[in-house]
Order: C-alpha cells, then sequence, then structure tokens
C-alpha cells in the first residue's frame, strides 16, 4: 500500500506530546515521540516495518528507535509539522500508532519460537488485540500473554494476566524408579517425589509440563492445556500481583473474562486526583476483593 493512496486522520493514541527535544534542534516547532504496533496484530516485525520505522526515524526524528516495555517501536522526536506525512509512511507498511493514553495498551505474548511453551499465545492475543486494542477506559489497562508460567511476557503483574498452563496424568505403573529425569527438569523443588510412588503435589506443581517434556515413558504426560487467568495486577511505584480468577479457561473464556474485566472496570473506576482514575487492582482494593470486583 502507497501512503499517497488513502485519506488518513490522526489517531487518539500513539502519539505522546510535550516531548522536550534531545538530540536535535527544533525551532518553531514543537515535537512528539510516535509509538507504534503491527497491524493486524503480531509479536514480531517483518523487515520490512523494521526499515519503514527506521527509514522514518532517520527522516522526521532523531535517527533512533526505542523499544517499549510492551514491545511497541517508539520513534522519538519527530516534528510535529511532519507528523501526519510519518504515520502514514509507517501506516502504509503495517504499522499503526498505539500503546499510549487511557486505553488497552498493546497487546503483550511470548515468543513462538520458545520450547517451553505450554499452549501458543499468539493467536488468541491477535484476536484480544482486534476486541479491545486501544479501547478508550479510565486508566491504561494491560494484557499480558504467557505460553508458560514462567512468565516472560510479565502476566503477574498486569491488570490482566493470561498463563498457559497443563493438566498432568500420571500413570504410576510406567515409572522406571532410578531414572529421575522429571525430578531434574521440574524447577520446583519438591513438587514430584518418587517415594511410595511416583507423585506430583498439586499444591507445588506450577502445571509447567516440563516432567512431561523429560519423560520418556509416558509415567507422565500432558492430558489437556488451557489459561490460568490472573486479574488485578499493576506494575510502578506500587507493584500489586494478580489475583487468580480461573485457574484452567479456555481460548473463548478467556475472551469472556476480558471482557467482563473491562466492563466492570468502565462501571467501577472512581477518580483519585486531577482526573486520574484507579487502576483495576486499585478498584479491587477498594471493594475488598476480586469476587467484589467481577460481581459487583
Amino acid at each position: 500500500m502507497s501512503e499517497d493512496t488513502f485519506e488518513f486522520e490522526l489517531p487518539k493514541v500513539g502519539i505522546i506530546r510535550g516531548v522536550k527535544p534531545r538530540d536535535i534542534e527544533v525551532i518553531g516547532d514543537k515535537i512528539v515521540n510516535v509509538r507504534v504496533r503491527p497491524n493486524p496484530y503480531s509479536n514480531t516485525y517483518t523487515m520490512e516495518q523494521l526499515e519503514t520505522a527506521a527509514d522514518v526515524a532517520e527522516k522526521f526524528g532523531s535517527g533512533k528507535v526505542h523499544i517499549s516495555p510492551r514491545h511497541n517501536l517508539e520513534i522519538p522526536e519527530i516534528k510535529n509539522s511532519m507528523l501526519t506525512e510519518a504515520l502514514k509512511q509507517l501506516f502504509a507498511s503495517g504499522l499503526q500508532a498505539g500503546g499510549t493514553g487511557t486505553s488497552v495498551r498493546n497487546i503483550f505474548t511470548c515468543s513462538d519460537y520458545c520450547s517451553n511453551k505450554v499452549r501458543s499465545v499468539r493467536e488468541l492475543g491477535g484476536m484480544v488485540s482486534e476486541l479491545f486494542g486501544d479501547f478508550p477506559l479510565p486508566n491504561k489497562l494491560d494484557i499480558s500473554f504467557a505460553a508458560c508460567p514462567s512468565g516472560c511476557s510479565r502476566p503477574y503483574n498486569v491488570d490482566i494476566g493470561i498463563v498457559g498452563v497443563a493438566e498432568l496424568e500420571v500413570d504410576a505403573d510406567r515409572c522406571i524408579d532410578d531414572c529421575k529425569m522429571c525430578i531434574e527438569a521440574c524447577p520446583v523443588e519438591g513438587a514430584i517425589t518418587l517415594e511410595g510412588g511416583l507423585n506430583i503435589d498439586s499444591e507445588k506443581c506450577v502445571k509447567c509440563a516440563r516432567c512431561a517434556g523429560a519423560c520418556s515413558t509416558g509415567a507422565i504426560r500432558v492430558a489437556n492445556t488451557a489459561f490460568k487467568v490472573l486479574v488485578g495486577g499493576k506494575e510502578g511505584r506500587s507493584v500489586i500481583f494478580g489475583e487468580e480468577y480461573s485457574g484452567f479457561a479456555g481460548g473463548y473464556e478467556v475472551i469472556e473474562i476480558i471482557d467482563m474485566v473491562i466492563k466492570q472496570y468502565q462501571k467501577l473506576a472512581k477518580e483519585k486526583y486531577k482526573k486520574k482514575y484507579e487502576r483495576v487492582g486499585e478498584v479491587i482494593q477498594r471493594l475488598g476483593s476480586l469476587e467484589a470486583f467481577m460481581h459487583n
């Protein structure tokens, strides 16, 4: 697509104003930073998109590109008078402004290439981005998807965290007592014991399925996979860890929960000061419980 073949309207999100010049000289103009993400959603950038971002940074900015904590590309110090042309060029390569303001921020999913993943999250993350991305809210709302309990995408302290988990089946008769490969693979000390037969402690097990991957006899295998859903986490000056709302949810159930959280947040969030509204976790703390938040 050519940037000359479509009409363009400035987006409401993705443009950071009030920026002071650092690496360029500005006379008689103001500068902004621009954040963009792939559209349609992807957790990777194509070479064309990276080259376009570099070209825009050279032509309209300071020649630099920053990768934000939620994997947006942020191009700093674009002159306001050149903003429309810069955005049109980015849009033509499949890069859409977003990831700022009081809205659903860029959906963060971990890599598809990790051998530890329990369940792929890219497709579900794309569906959530399509349904809820940049949706206006009282304050920002972060959603992170992790394909396994290691949580590289930081799902444990965001507004909504989705974690891939496995349901395990144990056939103790298949276990070779002196093997111990499952114990060596397990990241949680004491979760697997062999005394009196193979046993997995459900209280300690994080459902990462690494034991099943290491087991060569089929004594431990993955019976099913789903997602754990955490709600109410928060990063920043005061960190809050999300509370588990569902321990084993399917993909469409995850979407329903996200929709419910967003609707409840819109209804229940209160202003704290100077038009600054509570985050999801702060609403939950005020109401006393996650249950009260979800069913108020």
